[in-house]
C-alpha cells in the first residue's frame, strides 16, 4: 500500500459511521454530490447532516467543490478509490443504484 493510501485508511477510519456514510454516497457519484442529495439519501436531521459533513471536511475526506454551490467532492482519489474498494461489489451495486435513482429524483425537472 502506498503511503498516499494508508493515509487515506487512517482518515477514514476516523470518521464515524455517519460521516463514513456520507463518504459512500458521495464515492459513487460521479462529480460530487449536491448537499441535498446527500441529505435526501443519509435520510439525517438537518443537525445531523451537517455535523457528519463537517467531520468529513475537517478530516480532509470531503471538500466543497469549486464553481459548484453546496456540493461536495473527494479532496484527495486515492480516499475515494479505497471507499470504493472496501464497499465490494455487491454493496456498491446497491449504493450506486439508490444514490443515481435519489439524483434523478431530487436534481431532475418536474415533466
Amino acid at each position: 500500500m502506498t503511503d498516499e493510501a494508508e493515509a487515506a485508511r487512517q482518515r477514514l477510519a476516523r470518521l464515524s459511521p455517519g460521516a463514513r456514510r456520507l463518504a459512500d454516497f458521495v464515492a459513487v457519484l460521479e462529480g460530487g454530490a449536491r448537499y441535498a442529495l446527500l441529505r435526501h439519501l443519509a435520510r439525517l436531521t438537518e443537525e445531523d447532516m451537517v455535523q457528519n459533513l463537517r467531520e468529513a471536511v475537517e478530516a480532509g475526506i470531503l471538500g466543497a467543490l469549486p464553481g459548484q454551490p453546496n456540493t461536495y467532492g473527494f479532496t484527495d482519489e486515492a480516499a475515494r478509490r479505497l471507499v470504493l474498494a472496501e464497499a465490494g461489489t455487491e454493496r456498491l451495486s446497491k449504493l450506486r443504484a439508490r444514490a443515481e435513482a435519489a439524483r434523478r429524483r431530487i436534481e431532475s425537472p418536474e415533466a
